[in-house]
């Protein structure tokens, strides 16, 4: 492999940190656009014509097996329908309903063949990527086949699927995400999580081709965070020889990010990045512009486990490195799940949060429309034992106190069906009101799917529209969910 830096002065440049200014571009180069803000390495490779092997990842250690507590853990199945209509029977009605009709408003698209880019962040709903497939799929006879500039550093992980075919990651490295570490939210990569190596020999290795096997891109940035002290790596493409390269400590007093800024003679197919000395955290990458220019650009930046929390306490400087050359028409935060979940969920504190998450959200894109996308219905798993057909709970005769009384004590003896059924409709409540005062729209995804218990009856079509869990969908359901937000936000007819 031959390494070939472009000019002396830009490498010594380059070496010392400096920051390079954004270049204009020509018609015909499909080089991305340099980011102003971040620290460029330029590096080209000339790499041969072979076609690479398909990567094979080492395994890593196995999971310690179940412990007998674990083992010994009741059966649940999903509640029988007349438990479900018994806890709708003698629930308190909603404090606001939902508004009948479209649940947000209309979201033009471009004319005259302009390019429509969209950036979707949230949690596992959006990072399992069957909801932006379908999507994609909707918007395609209007703009095209789609296309991504980013890859997150949450691809590879367990629920992340899409633009990159194979991840293998050896041991060494450590995920951590901007709603959980301090740290990574004060060096947030992109998707808002960082992959942190600190152990020599740590290498991540990446296939870039289509889901049909075919290279696509011939530039690609690989993104930093900010580094204290320099770092060495090597770098090998398409199976080649190994490239050592110092990145430069890049950790000032106006903390700045880093790319090495990679050009092939050939298309690019399988990258790979070892560590050989320093602390590095990887954030991504973001690829070159593909060979032929697409309608739609869709970045689904969203990871399992991720809430709000992670913009509100984000590192704005650094978010806007990633961004600058990367207006988007469209951002969707598609989050609510996670902080329905927490134990010590609170509405004050989550409508306090979400503000200061949006907040944040709008100052790195003032210019595009913004849509929060709440949580679904979420149903409750019961003990076989306990879901067995029992007479339901009768709805009071009368609306005496005794009478209600005896109802909801009735009810508290059972299994709390609807616990985050009320929490979900609550957080779309504050969705809404937060996304009015933040100039955005929302969406009110457990109204769309038929308010409280809808779960239930989701999970109990065929096929089934809910995951098993009660929690996610499956396949058809994140369709179905695509489709009723695309006839609400005025992208199909139906």
């Amino acid at each position: 492999m031959k390494l070939r830096l472009q000019t002396p002065l830009l490498v010594l440049l380059c070496l010392l940190g400096v920051a390079l200014p954004a270049m204009p571009r020509q018609a015909d180069d499909a080089r991305p656009a340099p980011v102003p803000a971040l620290r460029l390495i330029a590096l080209e490779l000339a790499v041969g014509d072979a076609v690479p092997p398909d990567l094979q990842c080492q395994p890593r250690a196995t999971p310690p097996p179940a412990t007998a507590a674990s083992a010994a853990a009741p059966l649940t199945e999903i509640p029988d329908p007349q438990e479900v209509e018994a806890a709708l029977a003698v629930a308190e009605p909603a404090s606001a309903p939902p508004a009948a009709g479209p649940h947000t408003t209309r979201l033009p698209l471009p004319g005259n063949g302009a390019a429509y880019r969209v950036a979707v962040w949230g949690d596992s709903h959006m990072a399992a990527a069957f909801f932006t497939d379908a999507l994609a799929h909707i918007l395609a006879p209007a703009l095209g086949l789609a296309s991504a500039r980013f890859v997150p550093a949450g691809v590879g992980h367990a629920g992340v699927r899409g633009l990159v075919r194979k991840v293998c990651l050896s041991s060494g490295w450590t995920r951590e995400t901007a709603h959980a570490r301090s740290a990574a939210a004060q060096a947030p990569g992109p998707g808002l999580v960082s992959l942190l190596a600190q152990e020599p020999g740590a290498s991540v290795a990446l296939d870039l081709r289509d889901v049909a096997g075919q290279p696509r891109h011939r530039a690609v940035q690989i993104l930093f965070g900010p580094m204290a002290q320099a770092v060495t790596v090597a770098l090998s493409v398409n199976d080649g020889d190994e490239t050592t390269l110092v990145l430069p400590a890049t950790a000032t007093a106006t903390a700045s990010a880093a790319a090495i800024d990679l050009h092939t003679n050939a298309t690019l197919s399988t990258l790979k990045l070892r560590l050989l000395q320093g602390a590095l955290r990887l954030q991504g990458l973001r690829l070159g512009e593909a060979p032929a220019p697409t309608g739609l650009q869709l970045d689904v930046l969203a990871y399992p486990g991720a809430t709000a929390l992670g913009w509100a306490r984000a590192d704005l400087g650094l978010l806007r490195a990633w961004f600058d050359g990367e207006p988007y028409d469209l951002v969707l935060l598609a989050y609510g799940t996670n902080e329905g979940n927490d134990p010590h969920y609170d509405a004050s504190a989550y409508r306090e949060m979400l503000l200061r998450a949006v907040g944040q959200m709008r100052q790195v894109f003032p210019q595009a429309r913004c849509l929060l996308l709440g949580p679904g219905d979420r149903g409750v798993r019961v003990a076989k034992s306990r879901s067995k057909f029992r007479k339901p709970a009768r709805k009071p005769a009368t609306n005496t106190a005794a009478a209600r009384a005896a109802a909801h004590k009735a009810a508290a003896a059972r299994v709390d069906l609807l616990k985050y059924a009320r929490i979900h409709e609550e957080i779309n409540r504050i969705q809404q009101a937060v996304a009015a005062q933040q100039g955005c729209s929302a969406w009110d995804m457990q109204a769309r799917m038929g308010g409280r218990g809808a779960a239930y009856k989701w999970a109990r079509t065929n096929p089934a529209l809910m995951a098993p869990d009660l929690i996610h969908f499956t396949a058809a359901g994140y369709r179905e969910l695509a489709q009723r937000f695309a006839a609400d936000v005025g992208w199909s007819d139906r």
